[in-house]
């Protein structure tokens, strides 16, 4: 792993930076900082607090720590690791580099295995870097100076770069197997270890190497700690040492951990390291050069990365996206954030800045700061919380599997129990306002207008006595569905009338913006609109192949649909957004997923992801500059089968972004994934055999917000005899 020659920095911008941290220590590590922001789109985290991407890499310099990890995952911290702010790298994939360029800690590298990024103004905005790795895979990255780097690919090849990664020029392989870390001494010096145990040095730029040691495990890692100190770890629990510049080096065995590969090593001078493990059960922690060690379990959660900040502060990250500092050099941790366990299966939104979660075993937390964090709260049962209704932030309804429903006046410190009046199920609760509480089960309705102490059943075959499951109050009006109908009351619940739903359909999930839009989602995946509460109802054609598990509109333009993953992304938290009322559509990833539940209130937006990560957003989940996507497809008319030619054009564009091309033809939706060159255009050839619909759709990246295209539709009309 490439770290920064020590001589670099400035000793009076180092001392600012301890007594910074020094100062920071004083402040308590949970509660110290607002949500995370997500890795892929304008939504941030609040439980847990750090996201729950797993973390495994970190690199520290001059007091700035960045931490990265999969789904793209990448924090920053400029205070020893009691608080972190999370940047947004537009990137899917797993970052297993993360690298300080020339000691600036403005400049980093991130990567993984296909692709290496480079941001010189702490993460704002990346550039991709060019470089050619074949079938290979990228391994590691060094850059001792902002302009002299090394890449180490999985065949071997070492590609140097002269001019801070506008250009790589191929060196010479390094030998003994195949490489697993790199450390550079000064801009042409350099060493590297293999799996086959192999410790390699190059002193003129990867131009030749020499085989300066042997371990008889694989090396995993391999850590400068200064001049002369210098430290591998491997498999087997090897240990490996060189105490003259790396010209002979011996090998150990970390006692009490047999058979343990150990992954990482970190050290503050010639006598202190921080060794991590694959298992990430626990660090190693020497404090006399490796000839004893301390077993240390900083957290629950494995530890896999570890990094020091100072000579005393050290950072460890892990699993779940947890993190923890010492202060004592790695002897004593703390945890930093906050986590709550769940596990939640609904969500409620209250305002834009109060919503609920609840789920089994009487799980409850809410938040009220914006989902920036989250808190649990007093559960009023052990059962299982099937429902939510809160019309205000501090008078809450909680529904449970057992049919109990109860009443909180005080944001749910406190409950009092409230009697139905009968032992019918009941599958969901809405509220009106504080008096008017609906309360919606399979086999009718029950209406309370004095704040839940009577309920009575609502007269009347609702929707023909088809069953319903749950609902929701929009501008004055309560809706209500089932799998077969919709009904809808502008009485305050005294009365309801069916709402006409698209001819053959079962629903999946409706969501009105409106009195008069809604948008309904049958089981099939497709989306419908009304523009006139329900009289008329148009199929939305424009949502690409993407499969839909839920809707949820704020408005009658802005809204989100739930994305079950599919194709290419299979795993991962995704979204649809539009906010032109369903015109377009453009994709948004979030985290590691899937998607569960989705709810907006005012100007926020709030997910849950999986069973207990919560976001939320004010910014419909979008970041960064606009871009446009277009494309055209040649013929625009056909009138026999025919291949046609689709080009179109990204703009702005870096280079190497996927265009989703759907189309629609005999009953189905395909997709390919088209690669952009660098001055944004893209093309692909189709056999046509029916009238076809194309959608055209891109992620966002770090620097620009996702795109979308309208439907175009290509009709192919015989010829009349």
């Amino acid at each position: 792993m490439s770290r920064a020659p020590h001589h670099r920095g400035s000793g009076r911008r180092l001392l600012a930076v301890l007594l910074g941290i020094a100062f920071a220590s004083l402040l308590l590590l949970s509660g110290a900082q607002s949500g995370v922001q997500a890795p892929g789109a304008g939504w941030y985290s609040g439980n847990p607090l750090l996201g729950p991407s797993t973390l495994t890499s970190l690199a520290s310099a001059e007091g700035t720590t960045y931490a990265a990890g999969n789904e793209g995952a990448l924090l920053k911290s400029t205070d020893g690791g009691l608080t972190w702010s999370g940047i947004a790298t537009g990137i899917q994939d797993n970052l297993s580099i993360v690298r300080i360029v020339g000691g600036d800690p403005n400049s980093i590298v991130v990567g993984g295995a296909t692709f290496l990024k480079r941001s010189d103004n702490g993460g704002k905005t990346f550039t991709r870097l060019p470089f050619s790795r074949g079938s290979a895979s990228l391994v590691t990255a060094a850059f001792p100076t902002s302009e002299v780097g090394y890449l180490v690919l999985s065949n071997g090849f070492v590609l140097s770069t002269a001019d801070g990664g506008r250009t790589f020029t191929r060196k010479t392989a390094v030998p003994g197997g195949k490489p697993t870390d790199i450390v550079t001494t000064s801009a042409t010096s350099a060493f590297a270890v293999t799996e086959a145990g192999a410790i390699q040095r190059t002193t003129d730029g990867a131009t030749s190497w020499t085989l300066v040691g042997m371990s008889p495990t694989a090396l995993r890692a391999i850590e400068r700690a200064d001049v002369a100190t210098l430290y591998a770890v491997g498999d087997g629990q090897t240990f490996v040492k060189s105490t003259d510049g790396g010209t002979t080096w011996r090998n150990y065995l970390v006692p009490g951990v047999s058979g343990e590969n150990l992954t990482s090593i970190r050290t503050a001078g010639p006598d202190l390291a921080l060794v991590t493990t694959a298992t990430g059960d626990r660090l190693l922690r020497t404090i006399d050069g490796g000839r004893t060690f301390a077993s240390i379990v900083p957290s629950s959660d494995a530890s896999l990365g570890v990094v020091f900040v100072t000579p005393s502060r050290a950072v460890a990250v892990g699993a779940f996206g947890s993190a923890q500092v010492s202060n004592d050099a790695g002897a004593n941790w703390q945890t930093v954030g906050s986590r709550i366990e769940g596990p939640f299966s609904v969500l409620h939104a209250v305002s834009g800045s109060t919503a609920f979660a609840g789920g089994p075993q009487g799980a409850l937390a809410s938040t009220v700061d914006g989902g920036q964090t989250w808190a649990t709260i007093s559960p009023p049962t052990n059962a299982s919380i099937v429902g939510i209704a809160a019309p205000t932030p501090s008078t809450l309804f909680v529904l449970a599997s057992d049919g109990s429903l109860q009443r909180s006046d005080n944001q749910g410190v406190s409950y009092r129990i409230l009697n139905t009046g009968t032992p019918r199920a009941i599958s969901a609760v809405v509220a009106l306002d504080t008096e008017t509480i609906v309360l919606i089960g399979p086999r009718g309705l029950l209406r309370s207008t004095n704040g839940g102490d009577e309920f009575t059943a609502v007269p009347g075959k609702i929707g023909g006595s088809a069953l319903l499951r749950t609902g929701e109050v929009v501008s004055g009006r309560m809706y209500a569905h089932g799998a077969r109908t919709l009904v809808v009351s502008t009485d305050r619940g005294k009365t309801w009338k069916a709402i006409k739903t698209p001819a053959k359909r079962s629903i999946l999930d409706v969501s009105f913006g409106s009195v008069s839009t809604g948008y309904l989602l049958d089981t099939r995946g497709e989306l419908w609109r009304t523009k006139n509460g329900g009289k008329t109802w148009d199929e939305i054609e424009c949502l690409g192949t993407w499969r839909l598990n839920g809707v949820d509109f704020v408005d009658a333009n802005h809204g989100f649909a739930l994305v079950r993953p599919t194709g290419k992304y299979v795993a991962g938290a995704y979204l649809l957004r539009t906010d032109n009322g369903g015109k377009s559509w453009h994709p948004q990833f979030v985290s590691g997923g899937p998607a569960g539940a989705i709810e907006s209130s005012g100007s926020t937006s709030y997910l849950l992801v999986g069973d207990s990560v919560l976001y939320a957003t004010t910014s419909g989940g979008d970041m960064g500059a606009a871009r446009k996507l277009t494309f055209s497809a040649k013929p625009k008319s056909l009138t026999k089968a025919a291949t046609i030619t689709i080009k179109g054009r990204l703009s702005p564009a870096h280079g190497g972004e996927d265009v989703i091309l759907s189309r629609y033809m005999a009953g189905s939706w395909t997709v390919k994934h088209l690669t952009v060159a660098s001055n944004g255009a893209f093309s692909a050839r189709w056999r046509v055999t029916k009238t076809a619909t194309f959608v055209a759709q891109a992620f966002g990246d770090a620097d620009h917000v996702a795109v979308g295209t309208a439907a175009v539709d290509l009709k192919l009309v015989p010829k009349k005899r």
